[in-house]
């Protein structure tokens, strides 16, 4: 008997729960109400443009509304030791993870697993597919992608390719209909059953 296994689309692998601006279009109070206790955020072109030493006031707010409401935050980066060091002394954080080597899980789940997560109340901030989309799904928890805040990036081969893979996949889910621009901190960001 010939067994029929259901195809998987490789696009749901890099599928963000919900596509925002920027971080501060994030509403946390909505992200406690759905249960989530960990929000795991990537640095460079996240919160700030990878070439930006300190965090601003934004940064510095945002930071402290994620704890303020009782989540744990968690800064996470490829970027070296004292880069990541040096811009998150002077945010409220509750772990930092650098030289991550993000999409591979090991650092961060070392990190994760000592603030004894759950994967469903646990979110992933980011600004790529590659790196932190497809992380955090295969943590499996939900995810938030931003748009980058620029379009400069490290000139190093790995860094080009992956900024090229991801307008890709961009693309094509743009092309299927799998991302909408639509959320904001206005409209409460979207439907509590967005995240379900």
């Amino acid at each position: 008997m010939q067994r029929h296994h259901k195809k998987t689309n490789w696009l749901n692998y890099f599928r963000p729960t919900i596509f925002i601006k920027t971080f501060s279009d994030i509403n946390i109070f909505l992200l406690r109400k759905i249960g989530i206790k960990i929000l795991v955020c990537d640095l460079d072109n996240t919160l700030s443009p990878h070439f930006t030493r300190w965090p601003n006031k934004k940064v510095i707010d945002f930071c402290n509304e994620v704890q303020n409401n009782g989540i744990k935050l968690v800064i996470v980066s490829n970027n070296s030791k004292r880069r990541v060091l040096t811009y998150t002394s002077r945010l409220a954080s509750d772990a930092v993870v650098y030289n991550a080597k993000k999409p591979l899980k090991r650092k961060l789940m070392k990190t994760l697993n000592r603030l004894d997560f759950r994967p469903n109340e646990v979110i992933f901030v980011g600004d790529q597919f590659i790196t932190d989309i497809w992380l955090a799904n295969r943590i499996g928890c939900r995810s938030i992608l931003l748009l980058p805040i620029t379009d400069q990036s490290n000139n190093d081969t790995s860094s080009k390719l992956i900024k090229f893979l991801d307008k890709f996949i961009y693309r094509k889910l743009e092309y299927g209909n799998y991302l909408r621009l639509d959320y904001s901190r206005d409209k409460g960001l979207g439907d509590e059953h967005e995240f379900i």
